[in-house]
This record gives structure tokens, C-alpha cells and sequence, in this order.
């Protein structure tokens, strides 16, 4: 029965581990497409080195050969809606004509190198040949002034990037939690026999081995079906073309697993090794490990109320983690332009292009295809030096936008997304505040543009997205007053605009069409060369590290989810053994009390109540100091445990009750 219990806790727990080693493995095959072998990425900037367009693809295509290299170029699908990626091969043979992802979401393909006739150098570049000679390829490149960026292939690197996310620490408390209940599980099985070993005069160390040994090989055995059946399920969903690189990963993550296992199981082994007056006055050989079994309860209890909460809200925001992804996927076309300009003639190069900045975002508004949000939070409107803020009322945050960029962030909403904000339903401070705002970012002859302002609110229910000011990334809000300007080449001045340009609060439809436009207003990368700028501008995708984000948010949910699932199996498992323990001590107590006719109720009442006061004062300590949102899922938590004690208590009781009777305890 035990070995069950053993395979049964020790499966979760791999399972735990082979989904952490899926979403390592997708996050690795993003950067590094193991379809077409990917070994390596290098990302090359051409601006210093003097060299044209023509000369820098016949210095890559030269090297190309020459090294081996099987150089793949990253560049957008222009004929699709921009969202998606090409990728251009110099010399093609060896590589398929197309492949999938991972992940199995989309199909990308490989072109010939003359996809690159009306393309710039500079990018990035993936390594696929197996015998590249790579670093006298990119020494060679640097020699003759190419900026040269590169990064190996390497599982630990996605690892880090799972790591330093939140989410991730709920895995890793319950895999401690495990680890530590399945170590106390088996000693709680084996100490009646090593106490007998103990008493028969057997080595200290023998009976060490024997236990890790049979430990470890328990927990193998159920590494090695998980790895199975995932590698499989892998193989089957994904590709067999992954396996390897799972199986990596996962072995990996085993394997450490189960040295910290025995490294738990000889600690705690050793602390609770069975004293001559424990063996002399024949107490049960478990008893040793009740404190361990007391201590993991009360911490795994703790763990399971404390998780639960989060692994709610992650649930609940699953269904808007769908919904900003398909936001995302609406502005999958959207770039916006990367500064990188030196200076001119002892003058600050963005300066130098503001006028230009400025005809461009005009022409391109002509066209419809230039979006804007500049979202100004309570933080950013404060007074440093006396602290006063500005009473948004009852929104979050205020942003300025266009009605091109509610065109795209609404274009998929079902019911109205937007409703109208009446002038009463803001407060007169923010009123003034945005007054001000604007006449200190619009043009010297246009300053009466805030007449023309209109004032929306997302409809319940609708989280609209914005992008922060200056901060280069998107808010998801429900509770942000919309600031409609009419035009922004009237409502901004060119120095703004070109501000905002920088920061993507000012983003451009299709990368074709936005190259096109730096060409027509001489902002191209030869044109300001001709100049005499050292630098360039970038026509850079906004949402692709978004959409990242967003996927991996969905990773996370379930990553929660499976996390209090482990919490809570540690849980029962603690439980269960420390109330095993309390029978054995407690049964010349429960025994004549049973015969004597008390109900089983009536023998673990007292038992039972102290554990469950306990179980209260711990919720009370987490909802002082966690303070949720929510108490709902907390009172679930606890609800668990108040089944899960008295059902313990119940069966320990009766098993030992019955061992009792049958003359085997």
C-alpha cells in the first residue's frame, strides 16, 4: 500500500517538473528554432562600418559560405498584415521550405536570399549549421566595424527567464513541500524496521544506505514513467524534433529533485535516529519523527491558505490574459520608430529632426495610419517638492489618445466598448490639469485645442489598453478616463511629437508603409547619412514582447493552479503521518475506549479541535498580512482542512484500532 502512496505523491511532483520543462522548452525554441537546428543568433548593426547595403549582404554572403555558417535572416512578412516573420536562408539547400514552432501555432517559411533585394543588413541572424566556424565569422565582422551581438543556445538561459518570474516561486515551494513530505513518508514507513536493525547491532551507515537507496530508487522509478508519458506526449503534440531538448530539460530538473530529496531524507533521518531509551522502554520507532511531522503540517497548511488566493486571481485573470493577447494580436502591424541619433554639428540629432518628425506624423495621419495613447497616472501628476496630487476621482490613470488607436483596441469587441464621460463625472482639479497639459504640449499658434477634447470611459467589463507614458509598454485598465484629441499634428508640437514618437506612444501602421514614409521626408538611413548623422531610426514591431508576456501569464495560471494542487497533496501527506504518529502514541488511550463502546468522534475530539484552533489562527495570520482582495478562496483553503484533519485522525485511528486488535501493533 505504501509503494502506491509513494508512486501516487511522487507523480505529482514529476508532473509538476515535466510542465515547467514545456514552457522552457517553448520559451528556448522561440529564440532558438530547433525545427531548422538553430545553434546560435547574432544580431548585426552596420551603421559604423562605412560599408553600403550591396557591400555589407556580399560580406555576409562571402562569410556565409566561407565559414559554414547556414545563416538564416530574421525579417517581417511583408505580404501578410506584418504581424508575422520570414526567414531568409543564403544558401538554402540543407534547410526545409517551411517548419512549425513548437508551440505548433503558426507555420514560417524559408525563402532565397533574394527576399533581401529591398532590405537593410542590419538585424538578426541565425546560425544553423552544425560545423560553423562562428567566431572568426564575427571576428572577421568586427574587424571591419560591424557592431556584433551574439548569443548561444543554451536551456539554462529560458530557465533563468522562467526563474526570475513571480509565478515560478509557487513551483518552487511545492516542490520543497513534496520533497520534504515524501522523504518523512518513507522514514515514517521504514523506522519500525530500522529500529530493529538499530537494536540488532547493524552499521549506522549500512542502515543509511539501505533507506537512500531504496528511497531513491522509488523515486526513479515514478521519474522515469513521468518522463515516459510526457516524452511521448511531447513527441506526439509537438514534434519528436523537441524530444531531446525536453528530455534535457526534464531530466535536469529530476535529477535535482531527487538529490534534494535524499538530501531531506539524511537530514531529517539523521535527526531522528532512535535513542537506546526510546528502544529500552519499546516506544514506537515513529515516534521520533513527530515533531518533523507536526512542523511540515502546520507549514504546508500555511502554504496551501497562502497560495490559494493568488492561484484564484490567476484563474479569474485567465480569461483576460485571452483577451489581451487577441488586444495584442491587434496591434501585431503596429511599429513604432527606434531612435539611435548621434549628434549634429554640436546639435542634439532628434532635435535636428523634429520639423521633419512632424510633417511625417502629419502626412501619415492623412492616411490613417498612425495610432496614439500617452497615459498620465496619479504618480506622474504629483508635486515632487510638496507631495500634493492631483484628485483623479474615481479613474486610475488619464490618457490622451486618437481615435485611430480606440479603432484598433476596440476593433474585436462585441458590445460597445466605450461610453461617454459627461463633464460632470470629473473632478475640476483634473479638469484644469488636463487644460494645462495640453497647452503646454500643443503648438504656439494652436493652444485652443482643448475645446475639441472628447471624454470616454471602457464600458464595464472592458480592460482597454493604453500605453504608458514614456514607458514604453502597455496598461491594461478598466478605470482610465479616454482623452480624445482631434488631430495630433494640431494638438502637439513637433518637439512632442517626436518625444512621443520615441517612446512608442506614437505608432505607425504596416513597416513597409512606415519605411516608405522616412523615405518620402528624407529619414531614411542613407538620407541621414548623406547629412551626416551617425545614427539612424528604426522601424521596430511593439507587440511582440507583449504577446511573449501574455502567453507566459497563461503559463503561469496553470503553473499556480498545479502548485496548490502539490500544496495540497504535501498537505494530506503531512497530515496523514502526523496523525498515524498520534495513533501509535495514543493507542493504550484509544483502544480500551473503543471497546468500552465511545464513538470515534468521542475518542478524537479533543485532538482534533486543538489542530483545527490551530488551523484558524494561521488563516487569521494570513488574512492580516496578506489582505486578498478576496477571502472566498481562503475559506475554500480552510475548508479543505477542516475535512482533511478529521478524516486523518479518523482513519489512523481505526488502522491502528484494527492493528491493534489483530496483535500486528
Amino acid at each position: 500500500m505504501y509503494k502506491r502512496v509513494m508512486a501516487a505523491v511522487a507523480a505529482v511532483l514529476f508532473v509538476l517538473l515535466a510542465f515547467l520543462a514545456i514552457i522552457i522548452t517553448d520559451l528556448h525554441d522561440r529564440d532558438f528554432p530547433h525545427a531548422i537546428g538553430v545553434e546560435s543568433r547574432v544580431r548585426l548593426d552596420f551603421s559604423e562600418s562605412g560599408l553600403s547595403i550591396t557591400e555589407a549582404f556580399s560580406t555576409i554572403e562571402e562569410l556565409d559560405a566561407r565559414c559554414s555558417l547556414g545563416l538564416v535572416k530574421v525579417a517581417p512578412e511583408l505580404d501578410s498584415d506584418g504581424s508575422g516573420q520570414v526567414f531568409v536562408a543564403f544558401d538554402g539547400d540543407d534547410l526545409p521550405a517551411e517548419f512549425t514552432w513548437f508551440a505548433g501555432d503558426e507555420v514560417s517559411e524559408i525563402v532565397g536570399k533574394e527576399r533581401l533585394a529591398n532590405s537593410y543588413p542590419d538585424g538578426t541572424y541565425l546560425v544553423t549549421s552544425q560545423n560553423a566556424q562562428l567566431d572568426n565569422a564575427l571576428q572577421e565582422l568586427k574587424n571591419s566595424g560591424v557592431k556584433v551581438g551574439r548569443w548561444d543556445a543554451s536551456v539554462f538561459d529560458s530557465l533563468k527567464f522562467v526563474v526570475y518570474e513571480r509565478g515560478f516561486a509557487a513551483a518552487v515551494l511545492a516542490v520543497l513541500a513534496l520533497l520534504v513530505a515524501l522523504a518523512l513518508f518513507w522514514l515514517s514507513v521504514k523506522a519500525r524496521g530500522r529500529a530493529l536493525r538499530v537494536l540488532g547491532g547493524c552499521p549506522t551507515v549500512w542502515i543509511q544506505v539501505q533507506d537512500l537507496t531504496g528511497f531513491g530508487g522509488a523515486l526513479l522509478v515514478s521519474a522515469g514513467a513521468v518522463a515516459s508519458i510526457a516524452t511521448v506526449y511531447v513527441g506526439v503534440l509537438h514534434g519528436w524534433v523537441y524530444v531531446s531538448t525536453f528530455l534535457k530539460v526534464l531530466l535536469v530538473l529530476q535529477l535535482t529533485v531527487v538529490a534534494l530529496a535524499l538530501l531531506a531524507a539524511l537530514v531529517m533521518s539523521a535527526t531522528a535516529w532512535p535513542s537506546a531509551t526510546m528502544l529500552a522502554t519499546r516506544q514506537p520507532a515513529i515516534k521520533s519523527l513527530r515533531s518533523a511531522a507536526i512542523a511540515l503540517q502546520v507549514i504546508t497548511f500555511l502554504l496551501v491558505v497562502t497560495a490559494a488566493g493568488p492561484a484564484w486571481s490567476a484563474y479569474k485573470y485567465s480569461s483576460a490574459v485571452a483577451v489581451e493577447m487577441a488586444q495584442w494580436q491587434q496591434l501585431s502591424d503596429q511599429v513604432a520608430i527606434e531612435f539611435g541619433m548621434g549628434n549634429l554639428d554640436g546639435r542634439d540629432g532628434m532635435v535636428a529632426l523634429e520639423p521633419q518628425i512632424g510633417e511625417m506624423v502629419k502626412d501619415a495621419e492623412s492616411l490613417d495610419m498612425v495610432a496614439h495613447s500617452y497615459t498620465f497616472t496619479q504618480e506622474m501628476w504629483t508635486w515632487v517638492d510638496t507631495g500634493e496630487t492631483v484628485d483623479f476621482g474615481e479613474y486610475s490613470a488619464v490618457s490622451f489618445v486618437n481615435q485611430r488607436w480606440l479603432d484598433l483596441v476596440t476593433q474585436e469587441a462585441s458590445n460597445p466598448a466605450l461610453t461617454s464621460v459627461s463633464d460632470h463625472s470629473i473632478t475640476e482639479e483634473l479638469h484644469q490639469e488636463i487644460q494645462e497639459t495640453a497647452e503646454l504640449l500643443s503648438r504656439e499658434e494652436n493652444t485652443e485645442v482643448f475645446s475639441q477634447f472628447k471624454y470616454l470611459e471602457p464600458a464595464d467589463g472592458f480592460r482597454l489598453p493604453v500605453a504608458e507614458g514614456g514607458g514604453n509598454r502597455l496598461l491594461f485598465a478598466d478605470d482610465v478616463l479616454i482623452v480624445v484629441v482631434p488631430s495630433l499634428y494640431d494638438t502637439y508640437s513637433d518637439s512632442n511629437l517626436t518625444s512621443m514618437a520615441s517612446t512608442s506612444n506614437i505608432v505607425f501602421t504596416d513597416v513597409t508603409a512606415t519605411q516608405q514614409l522616412l523615405e518620402q521626408h528624407d529619414l531614411s538611413k542613407q538620407a541621414l547619412r548623406e547629412r551626416g548623422f551617425s545614427g539612424k531610426l528604426n522601424v521596430v514591431y511593439i507587440a511582440e514582447e507583449g504577446l511573449l508576456r501574455a502567453q507566459f501569464a497563461a503559463y503561469i495560471v496553470w503553473l499556480r493552479i498545479l502548485a496548490l494542487v502539490a500544496l495540497g497533496v504535501a498537505f494530506i501527506v503531512s497530515t496523514g503521518i502526523s496523525a498515524s504518529i498520534t495513533a501509535l502514541l495514543q493507542a493504550k488511550r484509544d483502544f480500551p475506549l473503543r471497546l468500552a463502546g465511545q464513538s470515534w468522534m468521542g475518542i478524537l475530539q479533543g485532538r482534533i479541535i486543538k489542530e483545527l484552533l490551530v488551523g484558524g489562527v494561521l488563516v487569521g495570520i494570513v488574512i492580516l498580512f496578506q489582505r486578498p482582495e478576496s477571502v472566498g478562496p481562503i475559506l475554500v483553503a480552510t475548508m479543505f482542512g477542516l475535512i482533511v484533519v478529521p478524516l486523518s485522525h479518523m482513519l489512523a485511528t481505526r488502522w491502528c484500532f484494527d492493528g491493534v486488535a489483530r496483535r500486528r501493533i
